[in-house]
């Protein structure tokens, strides 16, 4: 895990927070917006997610919940190391830790408390501004893989330098967090961006049947690289404008 702090090609060094007070207020940020948590442990290949559902600053403990795939638990809860990694507005946190979990309910549903980390990474990425798309443009993208039986089809709801967000609905296709789909196919205005993109992580309703699912891209050429961002700029443009016809 001796990356778990690095992210070389950034333009923003990460810092270090190790106040308790930052630490929490960080943490319940995430719990509160529901923001996925990226698990991996030491010397596994499979990538877990799961959410933080407690916060509890008097005694210096998170809660986090169920893990999936739920193998992972066993992981858990026999101390085996791990990192993790979430993104919030644009910012990288990401924090370890080196303990058993402990198995309790909360609210009646299974968690998993572990220390509150006693430091965090909090890295701000000048280069992966998120902007949300518009409602108007309706803009679509097609998940294509040889390990899936056909493309699934799906909406962009937002997209930055390094990844986008998409809106799926129900197809039945497995969509696995940390599998690389080698044709991802993104329907820009301006042209088609055809690239790979790992999925990072998965949230499905399950009353609609819908899905949200965050990608990272991976090898991006150089001139798919100024058109997204160039789309992005546009993006911010047009919400800069919004923001201005309010006042």
């Amino acid at each position: 895990m001796s990356d778990l702090f690095s992210e070389g090609n950034d333009s923003q060094q990460p810092q270090r927070l190790t106040s308790p007070i930052e630490i929490s207020s960080h943490l319940r940020a995430l719990m509160q917006n529901r923001d996925p948590l990226e698990i991996r442990f030491a010397d596994r290949q499979q990538v877990y997610q799961s959410y933080i559902v407690y916060v509890d600053r008097d005694n210096n403990r998170i809660a986090l919940d169920e893990l999936i795939p739920n193998d992972g638990e066993r992981h858990l809860l026999t101390g085996e190391a791990f990192s993790v990694v979430s993104y919030r507005d644009g910012v990288r946190i990401a924090w370890s830790h080196n303990q058993p979990a402990l198995a309790d309910l909360l609210d009646e549903a299974p968690c998993y408390w572990l220390s509150l980390p006693q430091q965090i990474s909090y890295h701000q990425r000048r280069n992966a501004f998120r902007a949300d798309t518009l409602p108007e443009q309706s803009l679509t993208v097609q998940i294509g893989s040889a390990k899936l039986s056909e493309p699934v089809q799906a909406r962009l709801l937002d997209i930055s330098a390094t990844g986008c967000k998409v809106h799926i609905k129900d197809t039945g296709a497995q969509l696995l967090p940390g599998q690389l789909y080698e044709a991802f196919a993104i329907h820009l205005p301006s042209n088609t961006i055809t690239l790979s993109a790992e999925l990072r992580h998965i949230q499905t309703d399950e009353k609609t049947g819908l899905s949200q699912a965050g990608f990272k891209f991976h090898q991006l050429s150089g001139a798919a690289q100024r058109t997204i961002e160039r789309f992005v700029y546009q993006l911010q443009r047009e919400a800069r404008r919004s923001d201005d016809a309010l006042f």
